[in-house]
């Protein structure tokens, strides 16, 4: 027997669950089941389009599949290495290396 899923339009349940700044934050909350668990409906990558105030770094030996951290040094908060991710067009958290040459997007929300 499936899962019932209920998709919900009020947004509080989230704020309890997301920050501001996570890829999930314009996600639709869905309920599934009869405990009603509670997820998002699945993230879908955006372009993120250049802008002439983007920097560019390369990956250091201490940030390899860490992009995590160059959101921390470059934006303030880790929760940006999607952004990072998808401005450079890596899918794979293996394809984060030394030695690449990154973009960093100025506009990440």
């Amino acid at each position: 027997m499936p899962n019932h899923i209920e998709r919900v339009d009020n947004r509080s349940p989230k704020d309890y669950f997301v920050n501001p700044a996570s890829r999930y934050a314009e996600a639709t909350v869905i309920y599934y089941g009869n405990q009603k668990m509670l997820t998002y409906e699945t993230y879908k990558r955006t372009f993120v389009k250049a802008s002439p105030k983007d920097m560019y770094t390369v990956v250091s030996p201490g940030w390899e599949y860490r992009p995590d951290l160059v959101s921390q040094k470059m934006y303030g908060v880790p929760d940006f290495w999607y952004k990072i991710m998808e401005a450079n067009k890596i899918y794979d958290i293996m394809d984060f290396k030394t030695g690449l040459n990154i973009r960093l997007p100025e506009m990440v929300l």
